[in-house]
């Protein structure tokens, strides 16, 4: 599998999807600090919280409106609304003015439009790809992404706190041209036979929609282990981050390191394993079964995490950085693969936006487990982290294993991603 082998509108998302994670990672990690530098840390989590509630109902309505009306005109709306967005935070942003709360209603338009274009790219992924280019093209963009965010967050870290300006001037160029590509090189992929021309109003249609979707067991058990593995992964710069500061301190050779430092190198050990190892990794375990991957990539994920929440020991603490790298590479693109196969074609932009939902879950669980490791001690939440992880193995399995037996076929091609 090659990349100039892909569909036309996969290269074009992969490459868009780049650049716009460059500038985002840029800009919005950094939001947080904008707002409680001039409305105070209390206020700003409230708007950020509900930045968050509505980021989740647009999801939802864009998930359903992207199984009738079409993922491009979907992502066409969702782009226009976002360079409208970053044109006023540009110029309230400006050497010639500065407008706080301006920014923020931006700032909210802005995420609208991220969370409408995000269950219509992704179901638009699916329209266009086979089976079998889904782990090279998953894979691909998860090492991309990866590159993204780690360029973005090094330019927002340099230049965000002086240079604001020109960081959301780059974010709107960026919008402007992935508009530009959008109107004039995608085509539609959702077929006039996959409409549903039913005419119901609109509150009742979602309502049916996703009551249907939420009746689909096999891909609740697969929502539910997404929720149990990224609840680990919301961890890390939490619980896991605020332990090391409070509980880690060693001395390597000649050198003093910090709980801060430790968390670092853990994280640069991640960012540069997913560069370097993540393309080869994906082309070879491509070759095996995808449940039995899946299986080991979370097994080692887990077990790394329990180790995160309580060990003190800087080689043990290295090795388990370094294998839940390894588990991440080997379950995120074959989780994507799988849940491709799993989603009903006629509604995946939908089931898409409940996968995009449990992310928001998760994030909650990661912040809640923060307020639990405050009374709980590490041994414990080694213990939660354990079970979280194995409860999402399980219930992956689980998932594939139903969605097997409903379409009467031993070998259905979820389990042989080759």
């Amino acid at each position: 599998m090659r990349f100039r082998d892909l569909h036309p509108t996969i290269k074009i998302r992969i490459m868009t999807d780049f650049f716009t994670d460059i500038t985002q990672m840029s800009i919005i990690p950094f939001m947080a600090i904008y707002f409680s530098s001039h409305v105070g840390a209390g206020m700003a989590g409230v708007l950020l919280m509900m930045n968050i509630v509505i980021s989740i109902i647009i999801g939802l309505y864009s998930g359903y409106l992207s199984d009738r009306i079409g993922r491009k005109k979907m992502l066409v709306i969702a782009q226009i609304i976002q360079v409208i967005a970053l044109t006023v935070m540009t110029i309230v942003n400006s050497p010639l003015i500065t407008s706080v709360w301006i920014t923020y209603l931006m700032f909210i338009f802005s995420n609208v439009s991220s969370s409408l274009i995000g269950p219509a790219a992704s179901a638009m992924i699916i329209d266009v790809s086979s089976e079998k280019e889904r782990p090279y093209i998953y894979g691909l963009g998860y090492w991309t992404g990866n590159i993204a965010i780690a360029l973005g967050a090094t330019l927002g870290g340099l230049f965000f706190e002086e240079h604001k300006f020109l960081l959301f001037l780059m974010f709107l160029l960026v919008s402007i041209a992935t508009l530009i590509i959008i109107v004039f090189f995608i085509k539609e992929s959702l077929t006039e036979v996959d409409i549903d021309h039913h005419e119901q109003p609109i509150k009742l249609g979602i309502f049916k929609n996703y009551l249907n979707v939420l009746r689909d067991r096999s891909f609740m058990l697969f929502v539910f282990a997404t929720v149990c593995i990224m609840s680990l992964e919301f961890q890390l710069d939490k619980y896991v981050a605020v332990r090391l500061k409070e509980q880690f301190h060693t001395d390597f050779f000649s050198f003093e390191i910090t709980g801060v430092k430790m968390f670092s190198i853990i994280m640069l050990i991640n960012t540069v394993t997913i560069v370097l190892a993540t393309l080869q990794l994906s082309k070879w375990l491509g070759k095996f079964n995808a449940k039995a991957v899946l299986t080991l990539g979370l097994a080692i994920y887990s077990v790394s995490f329990t180790t995160f929440a309580y060990s003190n020991s800087f080689l043990l603490l290295i090795v388990a950085a370094l294998l839940f790298t390894l588990g991440e590479l080997m379950y995120s693109p074959i989780r994507q693969t799988i849940l491709a196969g799993i989603v009903n074609e006629k509604s995946r932009a939908s089931y898409m936006a409940i996968d995009n939902l449990s992310y928001n879950v998760a994030m909650l669980i990661g912040s809640f487990g923060l307020t639990l490791g405050a009374w709980l001690p590490s041994s414990v939440m080694s213990i939660i982290y354990f079970g979280l992880g194995i409860s999402g193995l399980i219930c992956y399995r689980k998932a594939i294993d139903l969605k097997q037996k409903s379409t009467n076929s031993p070998k259905h091609e979820l389990l042989q991603v080759n």
